[in-house]
Protein backbone atom coordinates (compact mmCIF):
# COMPACT_ATOMS: atom_id res chain seq x y z
CA UNK A 1 0.00 0.00 0.00
CA UNK A 2 1.54 3.47 -0.84
CA UNK A 3 1.48 6.63 0.69
CA UNK A 4 -1.51 8.35 -1.09
CA UNK A 5 -3.42 4.58 0.68
CA UNK A 6 -2.30 5.43 3.88
CA UNK A 7 -2.77 9.12 3.49
CA UNK A 8 -6.65 8.96 2.56
CA UNK A 9 -6.96 5.82 5.13
CA UNK A 10 -5.22 7.88 8.01
CA UNK A 11 -6.76 11.35 6.88
CA UNK A 12 -10.29 10.26 5.93
CA UNK A 13 -11.23 7.37 7.50
CA UNK A 14 -9.63 6.37 10.61
CA UNK A 15 -9.54 10.56 12.21
CA UNK A 16 -13.00 11.22 11.10
CA UNK A 17 -14.41 8.18 13.25
CA UNK A 18 -11.81 8.34 15.74
CA UNK A 19 -12.69 11.72 16.57
CA UNK A 20 -16.86 11.21 16.12
CA UNK A 21 -15.74 7.75 18.08
CA UNK A 22 -14.86 10.20 20.70
CA UNK A 23 -17.73 13.08 20.94
CA UNK A 24 -20.21 10.10 20.76
CA UNK A 25 -18.92 7.35 23.34
CA UNK A 26 -16.50 9.53 26.38
CA UNK A 27 -16.75 13.23 25.59
CA UNK A 28 -14.89 15.29 27.70
CA UNK A 29 -16.97 16.20 31.04
CA UNK A 30 -16.99 19.93 31.82
CA UNK A 31 -19.11 22.15 30.13
CA UNK A 32 -16.21 23.78 28.17
CA UNK A 33 -14.30 20.84 27.37
CA UNK A 34 -17.41 19.44 26.17
CA UNK A 35 -18.13 22.54 23.76
CA UNK A 36 -14.48 22.87 22.21
CA UNK A 37 -14.47 19.29 21.60
CA UNK A 38 -17.57 19.44 19.45
CA UNK A 39 -16.71 22.20 17.98
CA UNK A 40 -13.44 21.37 16.77
CA UNK A 41 -14.65 18.05 15.35
CA UNK A 42 -16.98 19.83 13.78
CA UNK A 43 -14.44 22.05 12.07
CA UNK A 44 -12.18 19.26 11.42
CA UNK A 45 -14.47 17.35 9.51
CA UNK A 46 -15.48 20.55 7.45
CA UNK A 47 -12.16 21.10 7.06
CA UNK A 48 -11.62 17.48 5.31
CA UNK A 49 -14.82 18.19 3.20
CA UNK A 50 -13.55 21.17 1.47
CA UNK A 51 -9.57 20.17 1.33
CA UNK A 52 -9.09 16.28 0.80
CA UNK A 53 -9.73 15.30 -2.51
CA UNK A 54 -13.00 12.72 -2.03
CA UNK A 55 -12.39 9.87 -5.05
CA UNK A 56 -11.28 7.15 -2.25
CA UNK A 57 -13.47 7.21 -0.02
CA UNK A 58 -16.39 8.96 -2.29
CA UNK A 59 -17.44 12.40 -2.42
CA UNK A 60 -20.79 11.96 0.01
CA UNK A 61 -18.78 10.05 2.88
CA UNK A 62 -17.88 13.49 4.64
CA UNK A 63 -21.57 13.74 4.29
CA UNK A 64 -22.19 10.84 6.42
CA UNK A 65 -19.53 11.79 9.04
CA UNK A 66 -21.27 14.85 9.49
CA UNK A 67 -24.41 13.82 9.90
CA UNK A 68 -22.71 11.06 12.76
CA UNK A 69 -21.35 14.62 14.39
CA UNK A 70 -24.81 15.89 14.75
CA UNK A 71 -25.97 13.03 16.52
CA UNK A 72 -23.47 12.58 18.36
CA UNK A 73 -23.67 16.44 20.09
CA UNK A 74 -27.29 16.17 19.92
CA UNK A 75 -27.04 12.86 21.87
CA UNK A 76 -24.41 14.12 24.87
CA UNK A 77 -25.18 17.57 24.50
CA UNK A 78 -28.38 17.37 27.44
CA UNK A 79 -25.71 15.40 29.90
CA UNK A 80 -22.65 17.15 29.10
CA UNK A 81 -24.20 20.93 29.37
CA UNK A 82 -25.80 19.93 33.03
CA UNK A 83 -22.59 18.58 34.20
CA UNK A 84 -21.24 19.84 36.99
CA UNK A 85 -18.35 22.82 36.79
CA UNK A 86 -17.82 24.80 33.27
CA UNK A 87 -13.25 24.66 34.04
CA UNK A 88 -12.17 20.83 33.48
CA UNK A 89 -10.82 19.43 36.42
CA UNK A 90 -7.45 17.85 36.44
CA UNK A 91 -3.87 18.12 34.21
CA UNK A 92 -5.46 15.45 31.45
CA UNK A 93 -8.66 17.75 31.10
CA UNK A 94 -6.70 20.82 30.41
CA UNK A 95 -4.53 19.01 27.76
CA UNK A 96 -7.18 17.87 25.86
CA UNK A 97 -9.31 21.07 25.72
CA UNK A 98 -5.72 22.64 24.60
CA UNK A 99 -5.71 20.04 22.10
CA UNK A 100 -9.36 20.77 20.72
CA UNK A 101 -8.80 24.18 20.57
CA UNK A 102 -5.56 24.09 18.39
CA UNK A 103 -7.27 21.79 16.51
CA UNK A 104 -9.88 23.87 15.46
CA UNK A 105 -7.28 26.71 14.73
CA UNK A 106 -5.54 24.43 12.77
CA UNK A 107 -9.15 22.73 11.11
CA UNK A 108 -10.09 26.66 10.68
CA UNK A 109 -7.56 28.01 8.96
CA UNK A 110 -7.65 25.06 6.09
CA UNK A 111 -11.62 25.69 5.90
CA UNK A 112 -10.80 29.48 5.31
CA UNK A 113 -8.21 28.39 2.63
CA UNK A 114 -10.19 26.22 0.78
CA UNK A 115 -13.30 28.57 1.06
CA UNK A 116 -11.33 31.07 -0.60
CA UNK A 117 -9.66 29.08 -2.92
CA UNK A 118 -12.77 28.50 -4.32
CA UNK A 119 -13.07 31.75 -6.27
CA UNK A 120 -10.43 33.45 -9.09
CA UNK A 121 -8.18 36.57 -7.73
CA UNK A 122 -9.71 39.52 -9.49
CA UNK A 123 -6.36 40.24 -10.96
CA UNK A 124 -5.49 37.20 -12.63
CA UNK A 125 -6.63 36.34 -15.83
CA UNK A 126 -9.89 33.95 -16.28
CA UNK A 127 -9.56 31.93 -19.61
CA UNK A 128 -13.29 30.34 -20.93
CA UNK A 129 -13.06 27.03 -22.45
CA UNK A 130 -15.75 24.38 -23.24
CA UNK A 131 -15.74 20.76 -21.07
CA UNK A 132 -13.33 18.67 -23.00
CA UNK A 133 -15.37 15.40 -22.24
CA UNK A 134 -18.65 13.91 -23.34
CA UNK A 135 -21.44 13.07 -21.53
CA UNK A 136 -21.13 11.43 -17.58
CA UNK A 137 -20.61 12.57 -14.31
CA UNK A 138 -17.40 13.90 -13.20
CA UNK A 139 -15.18 14.90 -10.17
CA UNK A 140 -12.51 17.47 -9.88
CA UNK A 141 -9.57 16.34 -7.97
CA UNK A 142 -7.34 19.26 -8.67
CA UNK A 143 -8.80 22.66 -8.85
CA UNK A 144 -9.24 25.85 -6.99
CA UNK A 145 -7.34 29.24 -6.91
CA UNK A 146 -5.42 28.33 -3.49
CA UNK A 147 -2.86 25.46 -2.58
CA UNK A 148 -5.11 24.16 -0.44
CA UNK A 149 -7.84 22.80 -3.16
CA UNK A 150 -4.46 22.52 -5.90
CA UNK A 151 -1.74 20.69 -5.78
CA UNK A 152 -0.69 22.14 -9.32
CA UNK A 153 0.60 25.36 -7.26
CA UNK A 154 3.39 23.67 -6.39
CA UNK A 155 4.95 25.15 -9.43
CA UNK A 156 3.47 28.59 -9.13
CA UNK A 157 6.56 30.11 -7.27
CA UNK A 158 9.38 27.58 -8.62
CA UNK A 159 12.84 26.79 -6.67
CA UNK A 160 13.64 24.18 -9.26
CA UNK A 161 14.66 24.22 -13.20
CA UNK A 162 12.18 21.31 -13.29
CA UNK A 163 9.32 23.07 -11.28
CA UNK A 164 10.41 26.43 -14.10
CA UNK A 165 9.95 24.09 -16.94
CA UNK A 166 6.26 23.40 -15.89
CA UNK A 167 5.09 26.89 -14.80
CA UNK A 168 2.18 27.50 -16.69
CA UNK A 169 0.21 24.32 -15.22
CA UNK A 170 0.17 25.87 -11.60
CA UNK A 171 -3.54 26.74 -11.70
CA UNK A 172 -3.85 23.13 -13.65
CA UNK A 173 -7.88 21.11 -13.08
CA UNK A 174 -7.56 17.62 -12.82
CA UNK A 175 -10.68 15.36 -13.94
CA UNK A 176 -11.83 11.68 -13.04
CA UNK A 177 -15.41 10.27 -14.40
CA UNK A 178 -17.57 8.75 -11.18
CA UNK A 179 -20.28 6.67 -11.17
CA UNK A 180 -23.75 6.76 -9.66
CA UNK A 181 -22.65 5.44 -6.25
CA UNK A 182 -19.33 7.88 -6.66
CA UNK A 183 -16.97 5.46 -7.18
CA UNK A 184 -14.31 5.88 -10.05
CA UNK A 185 -12.80 2.52 -10.22
CA UNK A 186 -13.92 -1.21 -9.43
CA UNK A 187 -12.17 -1.77 -6.22
CA UNK A 188 -9.97 0.54 -3.81
CA UNK A 189 -7.12 1.39 -5.98
CA UNK A 190 -6.79 -1.15 -9.47
CA UNK A 191 -3.22 -1.47 -10.91
CA UNK A 192 -4.76 -2.30 -14.40
CA UNK A 193 -5.70 1.76 -16.38
CA UNK A 194 -8.73 0.21 -17.78
CA UNK A 195 -10.76 -0.66 -14.57
CA UNK A 196 -11.13 3.28 -14.51
CA UNK A 197 -14.43 5.08 -15.52
CA UNK A 198 -12.86 7.95 -17.09
CA UNK A 199 -10.08 5.36 -19.19
CA UNK A 200 -10.49 5.72 -22.98
CA UNK A 201 -12.95 8.56 -22.51
CA UNK A 202 -12.87 10.57 -25.77
CA UNK A 203 -11.45 13.78 -25.29
CA UNK A 204 -12.28 16.98 -26.83
CA UNK A 205 -10.95 20.38 -27.97
CA UNK A 206 -12.22 23.30 -25.62
CA UNK A 207 -12.02 25.67 -28.09
CA UNK A 208 -11.15 26.88 -31.99
CA UNK A 209 -7.56 27.36 -32.61
CA UNK A 210 -4.19 25.18 -34.09
CA UNK A 211 -1.97 22.54 -32.80
CA UNK A 212 1.37 23.85 -31.36
CA UNK A 213 2.35 20.15 -29.96
CA UNK A 214 1.40 17.19 -30.00
CA UNK A 215 2.93 13.64 -28.36
CA UNK A 216 1.90 9.90 -29.00
CA UNK A 217 3.87 7.18 -27.94
CA UNK A 218 4.27 7.14 -24.20
CA UNK A 219 2.92 3.53 -22.20
CA UNK A 220 -0.20 3.95 -20.08
CA UNK A 221 1.12 3.07 -16.42
CA UNK A 222 -0.32 0.92 -14.22
CA UNK A 223 -1.58 2.50 -11.21
CA UNK A 224 0.17 4.00 -8.98
CA UNK A 225 3.63 3.93 -10.92
CA UNK A 226 4.05 7.19 -12.93
CA UNK A 227 6.40 8.24 -15.88
CA UNK A 228 8.67 11.28 -14.49
CA UNK A 229 10.68 11.17 -17.88
CA UNK A 230 7.80 13.17 -19.59
CA UNK A 231 5.20 14.69 -16.77
CA UNK A 232 2.76 15.47 -19.75
CA UNK A 233 2.78 12.58 -20.96
CA UNK A 234 0.96 11.66 -24.11
CA UNK A 235 -0.51 14.87 -25.19
CA UNK A 236 -2.24 18.29 -26.77
CA UNK A 237 -1.34 21.43 -26.82
CA UNK A 238 -3.59 23.91 -28.74
CA UNK A 239 -2.86 27.38 -29.28
CA UNK A 240 -6.41 29.38 -28.93
CA UNK A 241 -6.38 33.08 -29.43
CA UNK A 242 -2.76 33.97 -27.85
CA UNK A 243 -3.21 31.53 -25.29
CA UNK A 244 -2.05 27.87 -25.09
CA UNK A 245 -4.11 25.08 -23.59
CA UNK A 246 -2.77 21.56 -22.65
CA UNK A 247 -4.78 18.16 -22.58
CA UNK A 248 -2.65 15.69 -20.76
CA UNK A 249 -2.10 12.01 -19.79
CA UNK A 250 -3.86 10.79 -22.94
CA UNK A 251 -3.90 7.15 -23.57
CA UNK A 252 -1.28 5.63 -25.94
CA UNK A 253 -1.86 5.82 -29.31
CA UNK A 254 -4.93 7.99 -29.15
CA UNK A 255 -3.45 10.65 -30.39
CA UNK A 256 -5.16 12.05 -33.55
CA UNK A 257 -4.18 15.51 -34.40
CA UNK A 258 -0.49 16.87 -35.14
CA UNK A 259 1.30 19.87 -35.54
CA UNK A 260 -0.22 22.59 -37.46
CA UNK A 261 -3.95 21.30 -37.39
CA UNK A 262 -6.49 23.66 -37.41
CA UNK A 263 -9.21 22.84 -34.83
CA UNK A 264 -12.81 23.49 -34.26
CA UNK A 265 -14.11 23.37 -30.48
CA UNK A 266 -15.55 20.13 -30.11
CA UNK A 267 -13.09 18.03 -32.58
CA UNK A 268 -12.15 14.63 -30.97
CA UNK A 269 -8.39 14.92 -30.41
CA UNK A 270 -7.50 11.56 -28.46
CA UNK A 271 -8.52 9.90 -25.18
CA UNK A 272 -8.10 9.79 -21.67
CA UNK A 273 -4.76 7.79 -20.26
CA UNK A 274 -2.71 7.27 -17.80
CA UNK A 275 0.56 8.16 -18.96
CA UNK A 276 3.33 10.76 -17.99
CA UNK A 277 2.93 11.40 -14.02
CA UNK A 278 -0.02 10.28 -13.24
CA UNK A 279 -1.38 8.35 -10.51
CA UNK A 280 -4.41 7.18 -11.67
CA UNK A 281 -6.19 7.45 -14.93
CA UNK A 282 -7.42 11.29 -15.56
CA UNK A 283 -7.59 14.36 -17.74
CA UNK A 284 -5.14 17.52 -17.25
CA UNK A 285 -6.03 20.50 -18.59
CA UNK A 286 -4.19 24.08 -18.27
CA UNK A 287 -4.28 27.40 -19.57
CA UNK A 288 -1.12 29.56 -19.80
CA UNK A 289 0.08 33.05 -21.65
CA UNK A 290 2.99 31.55 -24.80
CA UNK A 291 6.17 31.84 -23.73
CA UNK A 292 8.89 33.93 -25.30
CA UNK A 293 11.57 32.25 -23.73
CA UNK A 294 12.16 28.45 -22.26
CA UNK A 295 10.33 25.14 -22.23
CA UNK A 296 6.81 25.52 -23.89
CA UNK A 297 4.64 24.58 -20.33
CA UNK A 298 6.90 27.54 -18.73
CA UNK A 299 4.51 30.78 -20.07
CA UNK A 300 2.53 32.38 -16.97
CA UNK A 301 -0.74 30.61 -15.89
CA UNK A 302 -3.85 31.60 -16.13
CA UNK A 303 -7.02 29.88 -14.61
CA UNK A 304 -10.14 28.65 -16.53
CA UNK A 305 -13.57 27.99 -16.50
CA UNK A 306 -15.58 24.95 -18.03
CA UNK A 307 -19.04 26.79 -19.73
CA UNK A 308 -18.62 29.51 -17.35
CA UNK A 309 -17.84 27.91 -14.29
CA UNK A 310 -15.14 27.92 -12.01
CA UNK A 311 -14.22 24.47 -11.45
CA UNK A 312 -12.93 23.66 -7.52
CA UNK A 313 -12.02 20.33 -6.06
CA UNK A 314 -14.99 18.04 -5.09
CA UNK A 315 -16.92 19.94 -8.01
CA UNK A 316 -19.56 17.38 -9.47
CA UNK A 317 -20.30 17.86 -12.93
CA UNK A 318 -22.73 16.50 -14.77
CA UNK A 319 -22.63 16.86 -18.70
CA UNK A 320 -25.34 15.14 -21.07
CA UNK A 321 -24.44 16.38 -24.46
CA UNK A 322 -21.21 16.36 -26.28
CA UNK A 323 -19.03 19.82 -26.11
CA UNK A 324 -20.13 22.34 -28.30
CA UNK A 325 -18.18 25.26 -29.23
CA UNK A 326 -18.45 28.54 -26.76
CA UNK A 327 -19.39 31.74 -27.79
CA UNK A 328 -15.98 33.22 -26.73
CA UNK A 329 -13.27 30.55 -26.30
CA UNK A 330 -10.19 31.79 -24.98
CA UNK A 331 -11.63 34.68 -24.72
CA UNK A 332 -10.89 36.36 -20.67
CA UNK A 333 -13.99 36.17 -19.02
CA UNK A 334 -15.69 38.89 -17.68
Amino acid sequence: MNAIDMSAIGLQILLPLALIGWLAFSPLRSRMGFLLQALATGLALVALLLSAIWMVPPWWTPFVYLALWLLAVLGRSSDRLRANGWLPRGASAWIAVVGFIALSVFAGSVALSSLDGRNPPVDVRVVKLAFPLGPGRYLVAHGGASATINGHFLTLHPTTERQRAYRGQSYAVDLIEIGAWGLRASGWRPAEPAAYAIFGDPVFTPCEGTVIAASDGRPDMPVPKTDTSRLEGNHVVIRCGDVAVLLAHLQQGSVRVGEGDTLSAGQAVGRVGNSGQSNEPHLHVHVQALPKLGSLFSGEPFFLTFDGEFPVRNDRLTFDANPIEPESAGESAD
